[in-house]
């Protein structure tokens, strides 16, 4: 793979980004800039002449609205030293950080990131490296303490085989946290070979994690890829699609609603569901009133709306995962 064209001459992710840019700027009189960092500088090289040929495809006028700057340098801290020369900390950031190959983000680059109130940041992490080759590799491990900042996510030598992922997973969240995030949305992807990859998005904002969710919910479902929701008891694998299979959120839905004797209002679950699960507020109120209507739960009062309490059965024990599996 060539950086900005695959194998077989399709465009890579900068050029697919960049184009995805360009056509929302014909709608809204925005400028942007995309800064594109490569360690190595033949790579460097042949993805900016990638991305003159994308923007030679645009009219004029877009290309001003819409620059590219492809720098050599690794991107830390490379990326820290040319967002402040230009001028660009601060202002708004969306900064893709592309771990895919191990644990290659420093915590201290998110920490700085994080500083930075309107700062978005997604991060792809493998879990599969650490778990492959830190525990008997002393260098492997200090990339992980970096990455982590700090040494917490060692005690995953220690779990089963089936909690390893799944223990990194949450660590990162953490991080992401403990760098200064406060808000942050993970999906499991899986590609077509069943190959595991996170992608943890980090904002300091409510409603960009609405936004990015309604854009990952927004992928194409012919490209393969599919999420599973790390918190669905029943670990569902979800195929993407206009009418998403909601069977997973009725069963965190009514894990949540169990966990308190008094309930939880419809806005509380609303809200969970944006910040706790891979859902979109949305979709909150059609499954309450589903799960009413199969007397799952019930609500005070009746109808549904986002003041309405919902409280399990009073006469009924807490449905098990497969019993809710088998209402839907």
């Amino acid at each position: 793979m060539r950086p900005g064209i695959y194998e077989h001459g399709e465009p890579g992710s900068p050029v697919v980004a960049y184009d995805v840019f360009a056509g929302a700027l014909h709608r809204y009189p925005k400028r942007l800039r995309m800064f594109l960092m490569e360690e190595h500088k033949q790579r460097a090289q042949q993805l900016d002449h990638q991305m003159g040929l994308a923007q030679a495809r645009r009219p004029s006028d877009l290309r001003n609205r819409l620059s590219v700057d492809v720098r050599e340098g690794d991107f830390h801290p490379a990326l820290i030293q040319k967002l402040r020369a230009t001028g660009s900390l601060g202002k708004p950031l969306f900064v893709l950080l592309d771990g895919y190959g191990g644990p290659d983000i420093p915590y201290s680059l998110l920490h700085e990131l994080a500083q930075q109130p309107s700062t978005e940041v997604m991060v792809t992490f493998a879990p599969s490296f650490l778990t492959r080759f830190a525990e008997k590799d002393a260098a492997h491990r200090q990339r992980g303490d970096a990455a982590f900042g700090g040494q917490e996510w060692q005690e995953v030598f220690r779990k089963p085989k089936s909690d390893k992922f799944p223990f990194l997973r949450d660590r990162y969240k953490e991080t992401l946290h403990r760098a200064g995030f406060s808000h942050t949305l993970q999906f499991e992807m899986l590609d077509e070979g069943g190959r595991l990859l996170y992608l943890i998005f980090g904002t300091s904002h409510a409603k960009g994690l609405e936004k990015m969710k309604d854009a990952m919910w927004g992928v194409d479902p012919s490209h393969g890829i599919r999420y599973r929701d790390p918190k669905d008891p029943g670990q569902q694998q979800l195929d993407l699609a206009l009418e998403p299979n909601t069977a997973p959120l009725r069963r965190i839905l009514l894990d949540h609603v169990a966990s308190s004797n008094a309930g939880r209002t419809v806005e509380e679950l609303q809200a969970y569901t944006l910040l706790e699960t891979v859902f979109r507020p949305a979709q909150v109120i059609n499954v309450i009133r589903r799960m009413r209507d199969a007397e799952a739960v019930r609500t005070e009062p009746n109808g549904v709306t986002k003041k309405t309490r919902v409280l399990l059965p009073a006469s009924h024990p807490t449905p098990s995962t497969a019993e809710q599996a088998a209402l839907w």
